[in-house]
Order: C-alpha cells, then sequence, then structure tokens
C-alpha cells in the first residue's frame, strides 16, 4: 500500500516526490533505501526522488526544485511566467523558486531561491500541478528580473484571462514598499495601460489596440456583430471594419472562403473592410496608420 500511494504521489509531480512527503506516508529510512536498491526510485539532489520511468521534461525539473528539502518552494519569477503558459524561458535560464524565511537550504547552480521579506500574496496555487505565485504576484516578480519583457508578459496575461487592469492596481497598493524590486516598472506599465477593457481575441488585436488608443481613431468598438458576423474592429459611425490577420488566422483554406464571405457581405451593407497583417502591425505601424486615415478620408472624415 506504501509503494502504490508513493507512485500515485509522484506521479501527480510529473515523476517527483520528496523526502518530507516520502515520510508522510508511512516510509521509514530502510524502505526509501529500499526502493533506491530496486531501482524503484532515484535520487536526486536536494533530498528528493525520481520515479524510475518517469519522462524527463521541464515540469518534472521544476516540480523537483519546489519540492527540494524543505519541500516548501514555490515556483516564481520567470519560471512562474513559463507555468502560466505566458513565457519561453531561455536555454541558460534558471530554475526560479521563492522560499520563505531564511532557512539553511542547499544551493544549486540552475536553480535560483528567492528569499523575500514582501509575503504578500506568496500562497501558492497549483498550475501543471505544480506550487506557483498567483498571476499578480508572477507579473511583479518578473518585472524585478525581466524588466524589457514585461510588456510582452502582460499582453499574454490579459489576453489568457489571467489579469485584469483593476487586480494588477490592487496587488501593486499591497506590494509598494520602499525598495520593492519591480513596482515601479509595473507602475509605469498601469500609468500607459495599453489595453482596452473590450475583450481582445488575439496578441495582435491587443498590438493594433495599443497603436490606436492614443490617436484620432481611438473610437472603435472591438468584437462587433455585423449581421452574421463577428468583426476584430469597427467605427460604425463611418462604417469602417479593420481585421488583424494574425497567422493562426489565415492558415487554412475555410479561414479564406469565410472571410470572403464575410468581406462580401459588408461591403454590400457599406463598409469598407480593411486587413492588416502581424507583419504590418508589428513592424510597419506608420503604414497601418496611414491606411487607416486614408480609409477614413475615404468615408468623409476630416481632421479637426
Amino acid at each position: 500500500m506504501i509503494l502504490q500511494n508513493i507512485r500515485q504521489k509522484a506521479s501527480q509531480q510529473h515523476g517527483v516526490i520528496g523526502i518530507n512527503q516520502l515520510e508522510k506516508l508511512g516510509a521509514t529510512r530502510n524502505k526509501i533505501k529500499a526502493l533506491v536498491r530496486q531501482d524503484v526510485l532515484i535520487p536526486s539532489p536536494g533530498k528528493t526522488f525520481v520515479l524510475a520511468g518517469s519522462p524527463v521534461t521541464p515540469f518534472q525539473e521544476i516540480s523537483r526544485a519546489t519540492l527540494m528539502n524543505p519541500g516548501r518552494g514555490v515556483a516564481s519569477h520567470r519560471t512562474a511566467a513559463f507555468l502560466w503558459d505566458c513565457w519561453t524561458p531561455g536555454t541558460d535560464e534558471n530554475i526560479e523558486v521563492i522560499l520563505e524565511g531564511r532557512s539553511h537550504h542547499q544551493r544549486f547552480p540552475e536553480i535560483t531561491v528567492h528569499s523575500p521579506r514582501d509575503s504578500h500574496n506568496i500562497t501558492p496555487i497549483r498550475r501543471h500541478n505544480i506550487r506557483t505565485t498567483i498571476s499578480s504576484r508572477t507579473i511583479i516578480d518578473f518585472a524585478a528580473v525581466a524588466p524589457h519583457a514585461l510588456r510582452s508578459l502582460a499582453e499574454r496575461m490579459v489576453f489568457a484571462g489571467h489579469i485584469t487592469q483593476e487586480r494588477l492596481i490592487a496587488a501593486v497598493a499591497q506590494h509598494s514598499k520602499k525598495g520593492r524590486a519591480g513596482i515601479g516598472e509595473v507602475r509605469e506599465l498601469l500609468a500607459s495601460w495599453p489595453f482596452t477593457g473590450d475583450i481582445a481575441e488575439s496578441v495582435l488585436e491587443l498590438r493594433m489596440q495599443e497603436l490606436l488608443k492614443n490617436g484620432p481613431f481611438a473610437e472603435f468598438v472591438s468584437q462587433l456583430e455585423i449581421g452574421p458576423y463577428r468583426v476584430d474592429f469597427a467605427w460604425p459611425k463611418w462604417r469602417i471594419v479593420l481585421e488583424c490577420d494574425g497567422w493562426g488566422k489565415i492558415d487554412t483554406v475555410e479561414y479564406f472562403a469565410k472571410a470572403a464571405r464575410r468581406d462580401s457581405y459588408l461591403q454590400l451593407h457599406g463598409w469598407l473592410v480593411l486587413h492588416f497583417t502581424w507583419a504590418e502591425i508589428t513592424r510597419r505601424p506608420g503604414m497601418v496608420l496611414r491606411e487607416i486615415r486614408q480609409a477614413f478620408h475615404h468615408q468623409g472624415w476630416r481632421s479637426s
């Protein structure tokens, strides 16, 4: 029965189990040694063990880092952003975990252990069945170590529905403390919050929202239903529709057929339809804005 419980627990944690967990399941030191001799468990750094035959994955390595003695680690910073499915780690990027207190834990070169004085929102949730910091804390911690990529992370977090402006404002208020790393960068992000309250169905649409928000064409409606169709952006007063053609949308014959039917319907009902690709929106924003301006002029708009 003990072996069955050990297998079940380790399988839930990507094939890893910590010494403290083994003891809680009733495994004595002699029993653990016997399981190692029988090649059921493979000793791993930090008084953790890997279940023989379990696949080696990034999730297994992160799980092992959180379970290292004393078994109270929480995936944080860039590693947490990865577990939130919003960050792709570099090949030389350390696993990052938070361990509360100043306990004398063993250090490993591939793991960065943070022992923060800021304990707000440190109670973890589980992402991919690994103890992980909540989304708001993840963003603030991430800003402390990778400020150059903060906006990209926030974009993905918003798109995935993991965070809102209101929740991030509340988190900044909770974490604000003189010298708290990451807070300044997040405040700057909030001061120029680039995402509207309307639903954005793709990261590309968020980029377009940011491009439009401070100019003369900021009074758009996103995800507007026009007859049987729903469009990315629209200016109903001027009968203009704008579609963002991201890679995920334009790689099928079905998409082209549906888009042609939609465009024909809109044009027959007096709408002018614009299309822009990922490359154009991200690399040629000036050209995009010029063409939008031309469309507005065509529809009778004049700048004041």
